[in-house]
């Protein structure tokens, strides 16, 4: 694994902006590791870079700890992956993304409940 294997991360670079007391912790993640959540993503809906994999991976590490039982976990992604769309490591989702058939949700599944007009959305 090179420093470069996840784009934006690795570069040795610590912004003036960011304050290295309020860290707690780093979590080391494989870009195989964030390349695959990245992806498992995509295939959810959700778009997104390998670096945005890579902070998702290591907040399912850390809310798979037995101290962090029945606490919220947030991931904060901070970009969407439009820039993605037409790069060719993408590829192979997109074909799989489109080839996928669409499915009504599953009953009872009220969208009310999350601010839709109906039931279905």
């Amino acid at each position: 694994q090179t420093a470069a294997s996840i784009q934006g991360m690795g570069a040795g670079i610590i912004p003036q902006v960011l304050d290295l007391d309020i860290i707690d912790e780093v979590v080391a993640v494989h870009s195989t590791d964030a390349e695959k959540i990245s992806r498992d993503l995509w295939m959810m809906g959700l778009p997104v870079g390998v670096s945005s994999g890579a902070i998702v991976s290591a907040a399912t590490k850390v809310a798979a700890r037995p101290e962090s039982a029945g606490k919220l976990i947030v991931a904060i992604i901070p970009s969407f992956g439009e820039r993605y769309f037409t790069h060719p490591m993408f590829s192979e989702i997109k074909k799989e993304a489109e080839e996928m058939k669409k499915q009504p949700l599953p009953e009872p599944f009220d969208n009310t409940l999350y601010g839709f007009p109906s039931a279905r959305g």
